[in-house]
């Protein structure tokens, strides 16, 4: 049709920002966008999620006043645009008391946002959960990954969750509204050391850790988590809430291995979405030397080493929508770990062979080779400690030689040039080649 157009935006880009003059309204035709409402201390809050099919940024032309909400895409996005002449034709064909209808509810409708935007603040939330201002019946809302016959079907209440937030209104705030919305299971802490004391000893589906915390021990507790050194599940999802999306801070959530990061402020709506989109659907897990976690890359590096993705078992999907049986899920997950420690294995054996590389590098350049042979000698004795655990004798007995050679070498009764390298070498060659991965034709 000639009076409509369509428009791309891309991912984090703002279609509609609150207190603009409204020039035209929008279809969401592909994608989607959350509606952020300025709250009365200033902050952001999303008042909602829409999908394909929505219309927004018709009030403001309807009565002719500022934007009241920003709207902002949550990935690439395409929209029909509608503006004002058209919708000003199509508008005139009302009658009277249809335009003074519509007028009113736009009127109520703006007033509702703005208390909806302050009541997403936490705080704002535990007072008027107590003062019994929130209806306790679930709500409903929107998202555009779970279709509306799941809706019905998800139950989260089944789910473990476990909330760490040093801020107690904060916490206590999000803890009331999870509970209005179904969720029982939940624990909470205000420090760090009680945070891995409790994943250490419970097993939970569900981690939303707030960086006052501590960043880097929270990195540290969640990084072991995926490596399978707490009771806690490595395939629990696990959110993390920052206050500002600083460089350093999200490499160092990134790398230990979190499912998602939500950025300050945050309303309720953030942590259901984020939720309901992992009950949807997960990232399958990356494993290497040091990293154990869902796949961070967007796509595959042009002529780099595939790395194989393992498939987990979701502990969200499996409490809250009840589609496999417990004994089944237990079986995935046993599965899951098995295919996790076999690539650590293989990432381990090309990690001693590449670090025996890098060693005759050094020396070919006339550098120092002491922080790889360091490295080697920590990587092999780690290597040792999981074929001692799948009592794999004879490579146990290959790294034993390896670490021999360089102790020999430390010790100058070995030399790191001519045969004394060469048998050294084929020791690292023979592990890689019988541990690593498997070429196929």
């Amino acid at each position: 049709m000639a009076d409509y157009k369509n428009q791309e935006f891309m991912n984090g880009e703002y279609i509609i920002r609150e207190g603009d003059d409204p020039t035209c309204a929008y279809i969401l035709k592909s994608g989607s966008v959350e509606v952020l409402k300025t709250r009365s201390d200033g902050e952001e809050a999303i008042l909602d999620i829409l999908k394909p099919g929505d219309l927004f940024g018709e009030m403001a032309l309807v009565d002719l006043e500022p934007r009241s909400a920003s709207v902002r895409a949550l990935e690439d996005i395409t929209v029909i645009v509608i503006d004002g002449t058209t919708f000003n034709q199509k508008q005139e064909k009302l009658d009277v008391f249809s335009k003074k209808l519509v007028k009113t509810l736009i009127d109520r409708v703006r007033l509702q946002n703005q208390k909806l935007a302050d009541l997403s603040d936490p705080s704002s939330l535990l007072k008027a959960v107590k003062k019994g201002q929130v209806n306790s019946v679930k709500p409903a809302h929107t998202n555009v990954l779970i279709r509306d016959d799941y809706r019905d079907k998800i139950d989260f209440g089944k789910i473990r969750l476990l909330m760490g937030d040093s801020n107690p209104q904060s916490r206590q705030g999000i803890k009331g509204g999870l509970h209005m919305q179904g969720f029982r299971e939940i624990e909470d802490v205000n420090n760090a050391k009680d945070f891995r004391n409790l994943v250490a000893s419970t097993d939970y589906d569900l981690i939303v850790v707030d960086s006052s915390l501590n960043v880097a021990e929270v990195s540290d507790v969640i990084n072991d988590i995926r490596h399978g050194k707490m009771a806690t599940s490595p395939f629990a999802v696990i959110f993390a809430v920052i206050e500002q999306p600083d460089p350093k801070t999200l490499e160092m959530l990134a790398e230990a291995g979190l499912d998602d990061v939500l950025v300050k402020p945050i309303a309720l709506a953030n942590i259901i979405d984020r939720v309901e989109r992992r009950i949807k659907k997960r990232k399958d897990f990356v494993v290497t030397l040091d990293y154990v976690g869902p796949d961070r890359r967007s796509s595959a590096r042009p002529g780099g080493e595939q790395i194989p993705l393992v498939a987990v078992p979701n502990p969200l999907s499996f409490k809250a929508l009840d589609l496999i049986d417990e004994r089944t899920y237990i079986s995935l997950s046993k599965k899951a770990r098995g295919r996790i420690e076999d690539l650590k294995i293989e990432r381990f054996a090309v990690q001693i062979d590449w670090l025996r590389g890098k060693i005759a590098t050094q020396i070919g350049e006339k550098q120092s080779p002491a922080f790889f042979l360091e490295r080697l000698f920590e990587v092999t004795q780690t290597l040792i400690e999981k074929l001692d655990r799948r009592k794999d004798e004879d490579h146990v007995t290959t790294c034993r030689l390896i670490l021999s050679s360089l102790d020999d070498f430390e010790v100058g009764t070995a030399d790191m040039t001519g045969q004394d390298w060469e048998n050294f070498a084929n020791l690292t060659r023979q592990l890689r080649n019988e541990l690593g991965p498997q070429k196929t034709a």
